[in-house]
């Protein structure tokens, strides 16, 4: 299937054929992830598969690219950032199921089989955001401001507390 996401994916209706999807999703569309951005220019590219794996899980899994306009951390200014994620997510139910899942997959929590696509495309990238998003060197931070230096003759008027108290040790 090709095009806009549908609402939401039957879990047990993907455990019984192959699913695949692959479109477009607007970021403005994606209010979580926008939070965290400069802009909600943009929009996710994603393609997903889902299915079951050999131990009769049921597993979401394919790829996630977008490019998103953070803020440079530092210069404060706009950043284009390529993401790309590629998510390897099993179906889990209860507690119990989450602990045995093996360490290849990131649970996909649904008690009742739906999960909305929306939402794991969101999550995906705001997994995949930079901890600290910045320009690539530093000449694309150009407009940074000049470090503020004071004059040396301001330090010297500004009092030692030390040099108070060796003053009053001479003075006994």
């Amino acid at each position: 299937m090709s095009g806009a996401l549908p609402p939401s994916l039957e879990l047990t209706r993907a455990a019984r054929q192959a699913f695949d999807l692959e479109g477009r999703l607007a970021v403005k569309s994606m209010p979580r992830l926008v939070a965290a951005l400069a802009s909600d220019a943009g929009t996710a590219e994603f393609e997903l598969h889902a299915g079951v794996d050999l131990a009769k899980r049921v597993v979401v899994s394919g790829r996630i690219d977008a490019e998103l306009e953070l803020v440079c951390q530092r210069c404060l200014g706009p950043v284009k950032v390529e993401l790309h994620a590629e998510p390897h997510l099993a179906w889990v139910k209860t507690d119990e199921e989450l602990a045995a899942l093996p360490e290849e997959y990131d649970p996909l929590l649904s008690v009742d089989g739906r999960v909305a696509l929306a939402d794991v495309v969101t999550d995906e990238l705001l997994l995949a955001l930079p901890l600290v998003p910045r320009h690539e060197g530093d000449a694309a931070c150009r407009d940074l401001p000049e470090a503020v230096v004071e004059p040396a003759a301001a330090e010297e008027e500004r009092k030692n507390p030390f040099a108070e108290l060796a003053k009053l040790k001479r003075g006994r």
